[in-house]
């Protein structure tokens, strides 16, 4: 659909006192995303460093609400009729946030190599900084599409469930861990070798990592 009917058809959605209430829950779950990275990160260093078993419940409920989220409020947003770029910017944002702050911690914590969240963030900025360069019409319309890119989104939050699951149930073992932290170093890698890090479904709203796979699976069955 064109930016531009997709732009009428989410203003004639959000009526004369703002946005539809599912277009609302849609943002307030990528808001919500945004706010437990902090606690999120605190249970993650108690649980892990502190010994904190007892958090490991709340740890992993967390996450698993964070990725859910992820899939949900695109749903929403689309349900509405209330796609458009800018929040889809921002679910990106949000992710990026998510999974590179984890990340990091994990490696700080010495449960992944550091290479791994630094490649991440390679990836995050040359997203950005090819918005930047191609300006407006990157912003709405995104970059060229690149399933590679659209599955490293994936990868993060898959390697921050293992961690999750690691430091709460210490199954996989440490080892198997920081190998499949390389192993998604390399795929980043090769991304950035393929030098186009993110597809255009991710500049829609709630078209984040899980999100935007869950859509290609729907389409292909």
């Amino acid at each position: 659909m064109p930016h531009r009917v997709r732009a009428e058809k989410a203003k004639a959605h959000a009526g004369p006192l703002g946005p539809s209430p599912l277009a609302l829950a849609a943002r307030l779950l990528t808001v919500a995303r945004a706010a437990a990275i902090v606690p999120f990160l605190w249970l993650f260093v108690a649980v892990a460093r502190d010994g904190r078993d007892d958090l490991g419940g709340w740890l992993a409920a967390l996450y698993l609400g964070a990725a859910l989220s992820d899939l949900i409020d695109g749903k929403l947003a689309r349900a509405a009729g209330a796609a458009d770029a800018r929040w889809g910017l921002a679910d990106v944002a949000v992710d990026v946030a998510f999974n590179l702050s984890s990340l990091a911690c994990a490696a700080w914590l010495g449960r992944i190599g550091p290479w791994v969240p630094v490649g991440v963030a390679i990836l995050a900025a040359s997203y950005f900084s090819r918005l930047r360069a191609d300006g407006r019409a990157a912003r709405v319309h995104g970059p060229a599409y690149d399933p590679l890119g659209n599955l490293a989104g994936v990868i993060y939050y898959v390697l921050v469930g293992v961690v999750v699951g690691a430091v709460s149930t210490g199954f996989p073992e440490p080892r198997a861990v920081a190998r499949l932290g390389d192993a998604v170093f390399l795929y980043t890698a090769l991304v950035l070798w393929r030098g186009r890090p993110w597809s255009r479904a991710q500049l829609e709203p709630g078209s984040g990592a899980v999100a935007s796979v869950a859509r290609s699976r729907n389409s292909s069955a």
